[in-house]
């Protein structure tokens, strides 16, 4: 019988290592750090009941196995078998995925689906061009099979915020060295505090506005502490996102059709949280403006000197991620990535946003039909 690696682990029964194949009783735990009301939860029962037509037994674990920070040692260490990693949380240990993360302010205009391209250009970097991205989640025992993307960032505060001018002097929490970024640009200052505290911080005043997405202002109930929301300002989206990585030594005990499965698997990962991110997002405003708050666009003097910004950052990515974690070839991969970004611009642009299975089927005819299971992983 194959030794348990999820719960089992969690319960202290010890390191585990996933050398036997999962074919005698197929069982895996999914871990995410988001409430069951967010898309990677929602995702993953999504994947989960696709899991048990091919005789997987899949549990999900939503804000009760692992949190934000704890999830790539429970992967590694076998506390859950597969689990959402925030690389951004783990700057040093994913560079090379957060170099192409910190690239999302691309997708702030030329599409109407930021979170739908950018999900598709980073999965099919690392997947496909990156073998110093996997070789970094193999250092932490684990493997890459899907990402992700939320809507595109947004400034939800305790005040107004229309101009560049009222940038300035604010306190931003900030999810991700980019979006940190872009507050300095403009004179204010970052904080860097867990999703799971930014309630608490509008509420005691502690930070002036956090940046997120539409569909995390309803899921962690930020309308209820916060007054104003300038959506689309920075703009881009999360992208420093491994939404379904798997741990090592279960990848390399499965079997060929196993791995195919879970390939498949993956592909449903990544289409239904970008996808559902997309949905709520359209739900998530109406419910917040109804909540009270006044809810406005980008300026188009925020817009512009926003574009202005990105365009200068790259250079300062480069460096930073060359001079700081030793990232090699920096501007050569930053022009896949910027290529990436582009491509699927132009690649979701004709399917309808809102559904799953067009955006699987385009995943998988991009991306995860090419995928060599013969050498991925092994």
């Amino acid at each position: 019988m194959r030794k348990q690696i999820g719960l089992a682990a969690a319960l202290g029964l010890g390191a585990i290592t996933a050398t036997a194949a999962l074919a005698e009783d197929r069982k895996i735990s999914f871990s995410s750090g988001f409430p069951e009301s967010a898309a990677p939860p929602m995702a993953y029962k999504a994947v989960a009941e696709w899991l048990a037509g091919k005789g997987f037994a899949a549990e999900v674990h939503s804000m009760s196995l692992l949190s934000f920070t704890e999830t790539p040692a429970g992967i590694r260490d076998g506390i859950a078998d597969a689990g959402y990693v925030l690389t951004p949380y783990f700057p040093a240990e994913f560079s090379e995925t957060n170099m192409a993360a910190d690239m999302a302010l691309l997708v702030s205009s030329g599409t109407d689906a930021p979170a739908l391209a950018m999900t598709g250009a980073m999965a099919e970097y690392v997947l496909l061009n990156c073998p110093d991205c996997v070789a970094e989640y193999a250092a932490q025992n684990q493997l890459y099979l899907s990402g992700g993307a939320s809507t595109e960032y947004s400034l939800v505060c305790t005040k107004p915020i229309t101009t560049v001018a009222d940038l300035k002097g604010i306190s931003v929490r900030s999810g991700a060295s980019v979006f940190g970024r872009w507050v300095e640009h403009f004179g204010g200052t970052k904080v860097s505090i867990p999703g799971s505290e930014m309630y608490e911080a509008l509420s005691q005043k502690v930070v002036d506005c956090t940046m997120v997405s539409m569909p995390d202002v309803r899921n962690f109930q930020l309308m209820d502490v916060a007054s104003d929301m300038t959506v689309n300002a920075p703009g881009g989206v999360f992208a420093g996102t491994a939404s379904m990585n798997i741990n090592l030594d279960l990848w390399q005990g499965l079997s060929d059709q196993e791995r195919a499965t879970m390939l498949e698997a993956a592909a449903l990962m990544t289409a239904n949280v970008a996808v559902i991110y997309h949905r709520q997002g359209i739900e998530a405003e109406e419910v917040v403006k109804a909540a009270g708050v006044k809810v406005v666009r980008v300026s188009d003097e925020i817009a512009a000197a926003t574009k202005t910004f990105v365009d200068a950052d790259l250079k300062t990515i480069e460096d930073q991620f060359t001079k700081l974690y030793g990232v090699e070839n920096a501007a050569a991969k930053i022009e896949t990535i910027k290529g990436l970004i582009e491509k699927w611009k132009g690649l979701v642009a004709p399917i309808d946003p809102t559904n799953v299975e067009a955006y699987r089927n385009l995943l998988t005819t991009q991306i995860y039909s090419k995928v060599d299971l013969a050498s991925y992983g092994r």
